[in-house]
């Protein structure tokens, strides 16, 4: 299928500065819990993604200094040179598909935690009523903190880096407290005026630039509404106006977003849930600044449909389609726009599960993408499959719900010579289908609907509806072994399973029965085998913990 002539403008190459992106989708920056933990994770992460057509990738929150620690979450790091050399694998891998690498340069000020180095938190103003304890920032302060930025801009750029974006959104970055006037009570030359507030995050990209040169694209990410309508915080119309003219020459590109009073409110503005929130649903506040700046503008709204994304570019109001949620749904969303696969498409369905798992410090999942996370420790891809060693076995999938779709669709992909899909239901979806039928909760249907259309291209798999299985059900479908009779009824299945004699002669082996989520059934469906002599598995499936 050929790509709708509507969606050409999303592939037109975007100059930024120095560099130059080869369409109009960029990655924006986005938490994993890698960092500077697991660098090899957080490479494969991003690097899945510029393969799949994303024309810039970003690191998450990114410290550059022992004074902003982030602990007990986990960001990327800049301290030294040794972090320089975690962080080059994922600009190398980016470079591989010729897209570029971008990393978000942070300083928490006031509410930095520095569980782990202990140092003081210092900040633009001592304001306990607002979580920001640290102390007051002097001007040696303040210069000091520049030059952190300017040396791990430095480490950034020598270590392969294309974009340096100096972070100031989401109310979590000490150069957007400067900037509000609600964590920011200063008197001096750094407080007061929306110039002055601006002051320090404006030195700071005339500092980075010049360290940089024409070797980087310089960017900011910026808030330009924190929801309130209040001159303590960010207006669109007011201060994010302001600030962008100000700052305008400082910069190749603006990366925007809106939402986000403080860091903590974040998820609940920027990242908004779908039944809150519908796709783009910031365009107004794009709209009231976009006025003041001619350079491009890249801003998120968590877009899955690709005429959204072309009518935003075809008006004017952005130049390029910055996404992180859809971006780890389907790493391969470009592509698949490029080449007119749009029934292929993995759509975000806005659970929030990725943005949910980071406060615990845990690894990034996500409700639509089982491999992501994967794509390093366990080698996953999400749109290639190794055929299976053992694909002249057949497979029985019980319980046709999202995981149960998804272990088939991914047996399917492997080569198994046949699945059988079995639910007692008359459709596929288990109780998705019903929690995706409530107010405001459509989008989730989406993961139901994939996987239908997915299932109707493998003439391997079949689903079979209507049919309840028990434990004798089971049986009839081929023998099984004595470990598995035991399996059977630690899940369950109670009745008394006799072995029956040359059982391992039957047609249909099934190995164990578990209860699990998609990503635990993606696991299982990778596997080989999951116990000497049988095919896969036969699952009893759950609604996804969304």
């Amino acid at each position: 299928m050929s790509r709708d002539p509507r969606h050409d403008i999303l592939f037109e190459p975007v100059p930024i500065g120095p560099k130059t992106m080869r369409n109009r989708f960029y990655q924006s920056p986005h938490c994993t819990s890698f960092g500077a933990e697991v660098p090899s994770a957080h490479a494969y992460l991003r690097g899945i993604k510029a393969e799949g057509g994303w024309a810039v990738v970003n690191t998450e929150f990114c410290s550059v200094h022992p004074s902003s620690d982030s602990r007990p979450l986990i960001s990327a790091r800049l301290w030294d040179a040794e972090d320089a050399r975690n962080l080059k694998p994922m600009a190398d891998m980016a470079h591989e598909y010729d897209s570029l690498a971008g990393v978000e340069l942070w300083h928490g000020g006031g509410i930095a935690g520095n569980l782990e180095t202990r140092i003081a938190a210092g900040g633009a103003s001592q304001m306990a009523e607002w979580g920001v304890n640290g102390y007051q920032l002097n001007k040696d302060d303040i210069r000091r903190i520049q030059g952190y930025y300017v040396e791990a801009a430095k480490r950034a750029r020598d270590a392969g880096f294309d974009i340096v974006n100096v972070h100031g959104a989401e109310g979590g970055a000490i150069t957007a407290h400067f900037l509000m006037a609600k964590s920011n009570n200063r008197t001096d030359e750094y407080g007061g005026s929306l110039e002055n507030r601006a002051r320090f995050w404006t030195e700071t990209l005339e500092q980075v630039r010049a360290a940089v040169g024409e070797d980087c694209a310089v960017t900011a990410r910026l808030c330009i509404d924190t929801y309130n309508d209040s001159p303590q915080g960010i207006r669109a119309g007011e201060e994010a106006y302001g600030f962008i003219a100000l700052a305008d020459h400082l910069v190749d590109f603006w990366d925007l977003q809106a939402g986000g009073w403080s860091a903590a409110e974040w998820a609940g503005d920027d990242a908004e849930a779908s039944r809150f929130g519908a796709e783009y649903a910031d365009r107004p506040y794009l709209e009231a600044v976009r006025g003041a700046t001619q350079k491009p503008i890249a801003a998120v709204g968590r877009f899955t449909n690709p005429d959204t994304m072309a009518e935003a570019v075809r008006s004017g109001t952005i130049d390029v389609i910055a996404a992180a949620r859809p971006s780890i749904a389907d790493p391969f969303l470009p592509q698949k726009i490029e080449e007119g696969r749009y029934e292929d498409i993995r759509e975000c369905i806005g659970c929030n599960i990725c943005a949910s798992r980071f406060p615990q410090s845990a690894p990034i999942v996500c409700t639509q993408n089982a491999t992501v996370g994967e794509e390093f420790r366990r080698g996953w891809h999400p749109e290639k499959f190794a055929a299976a060693a053992n694909a002249e076995k057949t497979v029985l999938v019980l319980g046709a719900g999202p995981a149960g779709m998804e272990c088939a669709r991914v047996l399917g992909e492997r080569g198994m010579s046949a699945v059988h899909l079995v639910d007692e239901q008359e459709t596929i979806g288990g109780s998705l289908r019903r929690v995706s039928a409530y107010p405001k909760l459509g989008e989730w249907a989406r993961v139901i609907n994939y996987r239908q259309i997915q299932l109707d291209k493998l003439a391997n798999v079949e689903v079979i509806p209507k049919t309840r299985l028990d434990a004798e059900g089971v049986l009839g479908y081929g023998a099984i072994g004595a470990q598995t009779a035991k399996l059977l009824r630690v899940f369950g299945m109670r009745r008394k399973l006799k072995r029956k004699k040359n059982n391992r002669r039957q047609t249909n082996p099934h190995p164990h029965l578990l209860s699990c989520s998609i990503r635990n059934a993606a696991f299982a469906a990778h596997m080989e085998a999951l116990l000497a002599g049988h095919a896969a598995a036969i699952f009893k499936m759950v609604v996804v913990g969304a």
